[in-house]
């Protein structure tokens, strides 16, 4: 349990931009070191969209509770998000002493976020593409569409997604 605790631990430190942006680093992490499988991951991060909150929190609660139960779960989360409260204070400890230009430092994590967030969506289409898996990738595309063309709530574009899966996937 203490290696899970500590993968989370320093996920919290490495994982800047959200969810979606660390997602790819999250994803090897636990494949790296085998706390869930290529499919298991899948569903965890399927699951962690259609449920609120932030994915990379989800993530950690569903690998947490499969591996230790609540216990495994509260520790995932208390550890994942420690980091970022004391790089928040650090950061603004830093900025306010060496009077750094806000609107510049913003600027320079945005890109860095682009870049992960970009990495994440290679590395989550990967799957779907090698396996030659046609109606995920339908799927995918028409609620990118609706998402794209029509001013429906994206909740709506998830759980009908997420039907039509069940549908074709059962």
């Amino acid at each position: 349990m203490i290696k899970m605790i500590f993968i989370f631990f320093k996920l919290g430190f490495i994982s800047f931009g959200g969810g979606w942006a660390s997602l790819g680093i999250i994803k090897q992490q636990i494949l790296d070191n085998e706390l869930l499988t290529e499919k298991a991951l899948q569903e965890a991060i399927s699951i962690a969209q259609m449920t609120p909150g932030p994915v990379a929190v989800n993530v950690a609660t569903y690998v947490g509770y499969l591996k230790y139960n609540f216990l495994g779960a509260f520790l995932n989360n208390l550890f994942l998000i420690i980091p970022p409260v004391l790089l928040f204070f650090l950061a603004r400890f830093i900025i306010h002493k060496l009077k750094i230009d806000k609107k510049r430092v913003t600027q320079a994590l945005k890109y860095g976020t682009i870049i992960l967030i970009s990495v994440t969506f290679i590395s989550v289409l990967n799957p779907v593409i090698s396996e030659r898996d046609i109606f995920s990738g339908i799927i995918a595309s028409l609620a990118l569409f609706l998402f794209m063309k029509t001013k429906l709530d994206p909740i709506y574009i998830i759980l009908g997604s997420a039907l039509v899966g069940m549908f074709i996937f059962s």
